[in-house]
This record gives C-alpha cells, sequence and structure tokens, in this order.
C-alpha cells in the first residue's frame, strides 16, 4: 500500500469501479471527464503508467486502456469496499421471504438463494455442516490374533471403520474395556463434542487400562475420526454460461470441475477463518484459480444449524454491493432465528 501516492489510489480505485461498471478497458479520457477532471491528461497518462509497472493495471492490447490485475482488484477490495446499498427490489423480495413465519429455514435458505442468484446471475453455493449427529453404537470385532475392527455407527446411519493393530492381548483387553465405557457414556452423544467429553473421561480410563498412553494417542484418536455430514448445494450454475469472463470453454470446463470439489471449499473456508471475518472476499489465485473470486458469509440460526452462502463470480465485480448483500442476508436471517 505504500508504494502508491493518494493520487494513484484514486485513480485505481476510479479505473476499477469504471471497468466494473462497462466491462471497456479504461483510458485516460475517460478518468479525466469522469472523475479527474482537475488533473492534466500526462499525469493520469504516468500514473496509469506506474500503476501498470507495479503491477496493478494491464494493458488491454486491443485498445489504448488499461485493466485492473488481480493484485489491483484486492487493493480495491481490501481498501475501497466497504459494503453498501443494493436493490430496493432484491431487498422487499427477501425480507418478504424472512418475514414467512410458515416457511422452514430449509425453505427460506433455497428461496433466498433463487433470488440471489437471479438478481446477480451469479452462481450460489450452499454448505450446511450437520452438527446434530449423534454416537449411537460402538463394536469391536476381533480379525486374527494381532487386529481387530472397531465400528462406530452415528445416528446419520454411516458406518465408521477402523482396522487396530496390537502387539499383545493387553492392548486389545484395553480397546474393549475403552469401548464399554464410551457405550455407557457417550452413546447419544453429538459428534461435534466427543473430543470434549472424552477429556473428561480421561481419569476413568486410566483408572481401568494397563496401556494408557498407547491407547490415548493411537487408539481413541482413530476410533473418533468421524467427520460431520457436509451437504452442499450449488444455485443457478447454469448462469455461468452467461458471464463473459468465462466464456473460454476451457476456463468454464475448470469452474464447473471446481464447484464439484471438496478439497476448494474447505480452503475457502479455511481462508475466511483466518480473515476473522464473517463475511469476506477470496480470490480464486489463491487456490490457484485465476479470474474468479468467492464471496462468503457465515449464517448460525442456532449453534447447530449453520450455514455457508459462498458467491462464485468473476474478478471483475461490484465487491461493495456484493458484501453488502451477503450482509443483509446474514444479519436478516439471524435476526429471525435467534
Amino acid at each position: 500500500m505504500n508504494d502508491l501516492t493518494s493520487r494513484q489510489k484514486d485513480l485505481l480505485k476510479y479505473i476499477v469501479q469504471e471497468y466494473v461498471a462497462t466491462a471497456n478497458p479504461v483510458g485516460s479520457k475517460t478518468i479525466i471527464e469522469k472523475y479527474m477532471k482537475s488533473i492534466s491528461a500526462a499525469t493520469v497518462r504516468n500514473d496509469m503508467a506506474a500503476l501498470e509497472k507495479l503491477g496493478y493495471l494491464e494493458k488491454n492490447h486491443t485498445s489504448s486502456g488499461r485493466v485492473p490485475s488481480t493484485k489491483g482488484y484486492k487493493f480495491y477490495e481490501k481498501n475501497f469496499s466497504e459494503p453498501t446499498n443494493f436493490d430496493d427490489d432484491v431487498k422487499t423480495k427477501l425480507r418478504k421471504i424472512f418475514n414467512d413465519r410458515t416457511m422452514s429455514i430449509d425453505s427460506i435458505i433455497e428461496e433466498s438463494c433463487k433470488i440471489i442468484s437471479e438478481s446477480t446471475q451469479f452462481p450460489l453455493v450452499t454448505i450446511e455442516k450437520n452438527a446434530e449427529v449423534l454416537l449411537k453404537r460402538i463394536d469391536l470385532v476381533r480379525i486374527n490374533n494381532q487386529s481387530a475392527m472397531v465400528i462406530v455407527i452415528s445416528s446419520d446411519g454411516m458406518l465408521h471403520k477402523n482396522i487396530i493393530h496390537f502387539d499383545n492381548e493387553n492392548v486389545l483387553n484395553d480397546v474393549s474395556i475403552c469401548i464399554r465405557i464410551f457405550n455407557d457414556r457417550l452413546i447419544d452423544c453429538k459428534i461435534t463434542e466427543i473430543p470434549e467429553r472424552i477429556e473428561s473421561l480421561k481419569s476413568v480410563i486410566k483408572d481401568k487400562v494397563k496401556e494408557y498412553e498407547y491407547i490415548m494417542q493411537e487408539i481413541i484418536e482413530r476410533i473418533f475420526h468421524i467427520k460431520t455430514k457436509v451437504i452442499k448445494n450449488i444455485h443457478n450454475q447454469s448462469s455461468l454460461l452467461t458471464i463473459p469472463e468465462f466464456q473460454d470453454k476451457d476456463k468454464l470446463k475448470k469452474i464447473l470441475e471446481l464447484l464439484e470439489n471438496t478439497s476448494i471449499w474447505e480452503q475457502i473456508a479455511l481462508k475466511q477463518q483466518e480473515s476473522g471475518s464473517s463475511t469476506c472476499i477470496t480470490f480464486g489465485d489463491e487456490i490457484n484459480y485465476d479470474d474468479i473470486v468467492f464471496a462468503e458469509t457465515n449464517i448460525e440460526m442456532t449453534e447447530n444449524n449453520k450455514t455457508k452462502f459462498v458467491m462464485v463470480a468473476p474478478t471483475r465485480v461490484d465487491y461493495s454491493k456484493v458484501k453488502g448483500l451477503l450482509e443483509f442476508i446474514k444479519n436478516e436471517i439471524e435476526k429471525g432465528w435467534k
């Protein structure tokens, strides 16, 4: 940020705003006529050249104008994109849904996504993590003299199997004791709460088993390595076909594959966690995808009912309005359900 003068920062802001609005490369004439009337053409051209040299702008080869680079968009998003109001008609439609007490939260989210995707013409991804999955049963099945299978059954009907290996009967006996304790103390416990509950059982386990350290470090962690079920829905995926930046077939194919890639959403969630913000922008180049951004917000209706909204858009997007839209949705839904 320190490598730009105040005038260059303003110039970059105007170029981003103009390019987002028109999709046309921005020349010095447009900047002077609309934004910086008191600045000479030579000064504007020199500053544009400096911004290009610093990597904030790129030269468009079909005209004399410039377009923002990813670095330029990042600077703009960080420094100039406070959440702003958006279409009042969209707000009215959303509020009508939020205030309808006959609708379930699932229906509210579904209808909200439909309105948002139609108004922005961008796909919207919702990701729900089921925190209500309960532990229902743990079984131990011996396979041979050196191995056994631990089967964990959860309330969503899933079977989670782990093979354990042991050098002597003491380990197998200790595992059997632990499983009896867990079946007595942890049944109908939420999967997400198991680590905390096991902490409270450590003293009980220590009194009952011989190979305590081995059991705690090697066995328990593997038995309860259970991920809560993640439900991902993609809304208005066909809108990708209308976005100019994604008209290239290879790029479109790559983005469609991205939408189905679970690990990508885990990376995006991590980026959001690192940002410390409930609503944030993740640029695609941070996860090896160019010319795309993910605008996301976390919505918490209750402690156990959480949904992430992720808007998928090209870097040429109105960041302020997108943030404003997501903040509005987050605040309105949480206000109605808490």
